[in-house]
């Protein structure tokens, strides 16, 4: 594995997201590694991650899609670069990999990228801004959604794509590590009430994760359950109301509960018995399925985009035919009347199948190889 180099991550931000989370993981499994770990962002919220981890943080504005200011961003990241002797460049957006690619290509350093989201053959100029994400001499898709997108779009880069699934922290996402008194206090906080099984959706409050689709769903299933869209009450005025609408047209103001994002997701999940991601879009991956079969939870979603490949239906999780309503009610309905030994059968081979595919370790050491194996081509 890599060992005693200097790795340089650029990412705009480091406030909530995948991406984020996945610059903070492999920036404290580099150092753990003995590698010396270098991130430049705009900052965020979790920006102290970095340094408590052992990494090193710059803050830039790398985060603006000004192209006027991105000559005197690549002079401050040039002089970051050479000052820290990089080994290799990591960008993990667009705009650091516009502002960055021309250093590294001037400076003949391996350049990395990651595509997290998907990239649409779309006009002109769309295409050209996005391709700055194949220039990289190798390119991370962290599913294989995203690298059929990719090479849909960009098909001479076939050879440069690298799947690695994003993966869960199975001892923070851990049962045994989560403690009594954080279940109870999350279970005050959402207004969880005894004797009702409990339905989690945990998203950003974005109209194409699901939310109406989900309560429509809901609408089908005739056993009792108490629903939380944990994050939806997150949203602007618009969001929350079409969503309260929508509940009160189909008269679930007793079941469905909207609540603010929480800083506990693992105890929310553990109070919970289904899991539900119900994107119209595809979702790239979609982090939260893992997360929750980590806890053991019944986790379902439409058979579409990264979920397809982080359930496999009947096995690890349910799937739902893609936008179908009646389907996503009806395998609500399937995991509500689950038993024991059921339940237990599909926790097991969800558990099975993270520590094979989906684990942050395998996550971060797929990650630390494809540096190495970058490094050693230049060399």
């Amino acid at each position: 594995m890599l060992n005693n180099k200097v790795i340089l991550q650029i990412v705009p931000a480091l406030n909530n997201g995948g991406v984020e989370r996945g610059v903070i993981e492999t920036s404290k499994f580099l150092v753990k590694n003995n590698n010396k770990s270098i991130v430049i962002s705009s900052g965020g919220v979790y920006e102290h991650l970095i340094s408590r981890h052992g990494g090193i943080l710059y803050k830039l504005d790398v985060h603006l899609k000004n192209p006027l200011k991105w000559k005197k961003l690549r002079i401050k990241v040039e002089e970051i670069i050479k000052k820290e002797k990089i080994d290799l460049i990591h960008v993990c957006s667009r705009v650091p990999a516009w502002i960055t690619y021309p250093i590294a290509e001037n400076l003949k350093i391996p350049f990395v990228t990651s595509v997290h989201g998907r990239l649409r053959n779309q006009n002109f100029l769309k295409n050209y801004y996005n391709s700055i994400l194949i220039k990289g001499d190798v390119i991370i898709a962290i599913s294989k959604h995203i690298k059929d997108n990719i090479v849909n779009v960009f098909p001479d880069v076939k050879d440069k794509v690298s799947i690695v699934y994003r993966g869960v922290d199975l001892e923070n996402f851990n049962l045994n590590n989560i403690s009594n008194t954080r279940i109870v206090n999350q279970a005050k906080l959402l207004g969880v009430r005894d004797g009702s099984p409990v339905i989690l959706m945990a998203s950003r409050p974005k109209a194409w994760k699901g939310h109406l689709i989900f309560i429509k769903a809901l609408s089908k299933v005739k056993i009792d359950y108490q629903c939380f869209l944990i994050g939806a009450l997150d949203g602007d005025e618009k969001f929350k109301r079409d969503i309260y609408k929508q509940i009160s047209e189909l008269n679930l103001g007793n079941k469905v509960k909207l609540t603010k994002s929480t800083n506990d997701i693992q105890s929310a999940f553990v109070l919970s018995d289904i899991v539900v991601m119900p994107s119209i879009d595809p979702e790239p991956f979609g982090r939260i399925i893992i997360e929750a079969q980590a806890l053991k939870k019944i986790a379902i979603g439409f058979d579409h985009g990264g979920v397809s490949e982080s359930i496999i239906n009947n096995e690890t999780g349910l799937l739902a035919k893609p936008l179908d309503i009646n389907d996503l009610g009806k395998k609500i309905e399937t995991a509500l009347q689950f038993n024991k030994t059921q339940r237990k059968i599909i926790n097991n081979n969800a558990i099975k199948i993270l520590k094979e595919k989906f684990s942050l370790d395998k996550m971060c050491t797929d990650t630390l190889n494809l540096y190495k194996n970058c490094i050693d081509m230049y060399n």
